[in-house]
């Protein structure tokens, strides 16, 4: 039976730099942990001057590392942050963050606990299997040490700092990097901020652990860790704080759970500046004007795009009146109008295969059936042609730009649903790759490396494809892959592999702030391995290639509609992400009916410029 092991720590009384709120947080945190459904918890708190590192450490080994596969190991602090300067290459902003334990104020005291020690212990306990949170309302980044604005009017700062006898805890250098983390993270702020308690609902809090229990509370126990960022966000944000919590991992997991939950890729939240969608110009989103139908809802409801921002979309609602229950909510949406341009298919073969494809094409909005004869609608020529031929029982399906799709099986209305879907599949994939800002100003300014190592052999074709060898002995080659940043500011990052199975991921990079003049390492900086996919034999002339693709904005993006798994016949695609809404299709390519005879195309005029940018490489490996 899943069990929930909670390390809670709070710390208010710190030697010189006192806090008020942070007893508060986890003793709400534990009432919550106790009161929900579910899986038994087994609580250790550490408050006050019982939080010294070596406790905090005791906690994290003795207590959480007894979970075991299927369990879950939940660390909640509330306390003070810092940071200091390193020149770790894991570190793309130039800061090493660290927890200020209770015996780490007084001079000459303990080590802080440093963020790549910290992230090393949880990436333990979740390498047994243990499902493992980290939830962290402190100042990430120190930004207390910067007193360089006001604190807002009745808010304390939960920063302190760096302080000259912490030296020693440093792990500064060239040293290989962690490992890509496999625990979440819900953290108080970005790594540049302060994070602040205020005065909430009758005593002291921290503004992010109550807006995230706020959430948790009316999300009830199904919640995912997106849905919870999400209202949390907006939570804090309403404070008018200059704080914006952050989430990495999985938006799909469940609370304390992990276990994906089917959803779609794009919430609706109602802020203190109206109704928006997590859905922007970075995503493609094309213009104002597009409509999201809300999931699993029977009134059919729908919202309306009014100003499409890089990160976001501001919308209004259609024809319905929220209710209070409503803003209290993170309502799953789907695309149903105007967002996403098509891609057009040409059918060719045996008349009858040919009609049962038309049928399961004409389902699916997000595909066009090309008219007969040569292209010579101007729309239509920039659009994705894909081609489908069919007869013999067997569907052909060509015009992606990676490996070719086997033959698939095309006896039945159901084996027709399944070619469209393949269809879907490459059309989502062709739209996260060929994704580009109309102003190609931020763009310039960021690039990707990819440097040789000494496995593997590393050149650049005439075609700018980069071109890595496999070893002698059949070795795969390894690279370090890196991110430049030379836009005078701090950007935000992600780097997609698109595989040309294609899948995309965002493993090597997911999700963070890269500072000025910096450069972010692909797997914190150690090496990342090129291979062939599973089934294609090593063998002299074998080769496989990937689209490396980096997405850069002033603001976090939400990741979930570029996670894609590799196409499969044998499994449903990636591409539909969300159950069909009532009358709908559901998912992110399956627009609904827009209600009028015919339905709609998708389309519209171009989004305009916004702050955001991409840079992309194609790498080949090859034996």
């Amino acid at each position: 039976m899943r069990t929930v092991y909670a390390l809670l720590v709070g710390i208010d009384d710190y030697p010189g730099r006192p806090l008020s709120g942070c007893v508060n947080d986890v003793r709400a945190a534990e009432s919550w942990l106790r009161s929900r459904s579910g899986p038994p918890a087994r609580i250790r708190t550490l408050h006050d001057d019982r939080a010294t590192r070596a406790a905090v450490l005791a906690g994290l080994e003795e207590h959480l590392g007894r979970g075991g596969p299927g369990d879950t190991a939940l660390l909640w602090f509330s306390g003070h942050g810092s940071q200091s300067p390193t020149a770790d290459p894991g570190e793309a902003t130039g800061w090493s963050q660290a927890l200020v334990c209770h015996d780490s104020l007084a001079p000459g005291g303990q080590p802080v606990l440093r963020d790549t020690e910290l992230g090393a212990l949880l990436d333990r306990i979740a390498a047994r299997g243990t499902h493992v949170v980290a939830v962290l309302d402190c100042c990430h980044s120190g930004g207390a040490t910067r007193e360089d604005g006001e604190v807002p009017s009745g808010a304390a700062v939960r920063g302190v700092p760096w302080q000259s006898w912490w030296r020693g805890a440093s792990r500064e250098g060239g040293g290989p990097g962690a490992e890509p983390g496999r625990h979440v993270l819900l953290a108080a702020c970005r790594p540049q901020e302060r994070a602040y308690e205020h005065f909430l609902d009758g005593r002291i809090r921290g503004c992010f652990s109550h807006a995230l229990l706020s959430a948790l509370d009316r999300l009830g126990p199904t919640a995912t860790y997106g849905e919870v960022h999400a209202l949390a966000e907006g939570g804090v944000r309403a404070l008018s704080l200059v704080q914006h919590p952050e989430l990495r991992g999985p938006e799909d997991g469940g609370f304390l759970s992990g276990e994906p939950v089917p959803a779609s890729p794009f919430l609706l939240r109602h802020t203190p500046w109206g109704w928006e969608v997590n859905c922007g110009a970075a995503h493609g989103l094309r213009s104002a004007g597009a409509e999201f139908a809300l999931l699993g809802d029977a009134g059919a409801r729908t919202v309306v795009v009014r100003e499409v921002r890089p990160e976001s979309a501001r919308v209004d609602p259609v024809g319905w009146h929220p209710t209070a229950q409503d803003e209290r909510t993170a309502h799953a949406v789907t695309p149903s109008a105007l967002a996403f341009p098509p891609a057009v298919v040409a059918l060719s073969g045996e008349a009858a295969a040919v009609r049962l494809v038309a049928e399961a094409v004409a389902a699916v909005p997000a595909l066009a059936l090309a008219p007969d004869g040569p292209p010579s609608d101007s729309a239509e020529a920039g659009l994705l042609r894909l081609r489908v031929a069919a007869g013999g029982g067997r569907a052909r399906v060509s015009g992606g730009a990676g490996h070719p799709v086997p033959d698939l099986p095309l006896r039945s209305p159901a084996d027709a649903a399944r070619v469209a879907d393949c269809l879907a599949h490459i059309a989502r994939w062709h739209h996260i790759r060929d994704l580009a800002n109309p102003d190609p100003l931020l763009s310039s300014l960021v690039r990707i490396t990819v440097e040789e190592t000494p496995v593997g052999s590393l050149r650049h074709a005439a075609d700018g494809e980069i071109v890595c060898g496999y070893a002698p002995g059949g070795r795969e080659p390894q690279v370090r892959v890196g991110i430049h940043n030379s836009s005078g500011r701090d950007l935000w990052a992600v780097l997609l592999d698109l595989t040309d199975s294609y899948g995309s991921s965002p493993h090597l990079f997911e999700g963070e702030f890269i500072g000025d003049g910096r450069t972010g390492w692909a797997r914190r900086g150690r090496p990342v391995w090129l291979r062939l996919p599973q089934g294609r034999a090593p063998v002299p002339g074998a080769f496989t290639r990937d689209w490396l693709k980096v997405i850069v904005a002033e603001d976090e993006l939400n990741l979930a509609p570029f996670r894609l798994p590799a196409w499969s016949p044998a499994d449903p695609s990636g591409a539909r992400l969300s159950p069909a809404p009532a009358g709908g299709d559901g998912g992110l390519l399956r627009l609904v009916g827009a209600g009028t005879e015919g339905g709609r195309d998708a389309g519209g005029p171009a989004y305009g410029a916004g702050r955001w940018g991409t840079a992309q490489v194609v790498v080949r490996t090859e034996v």
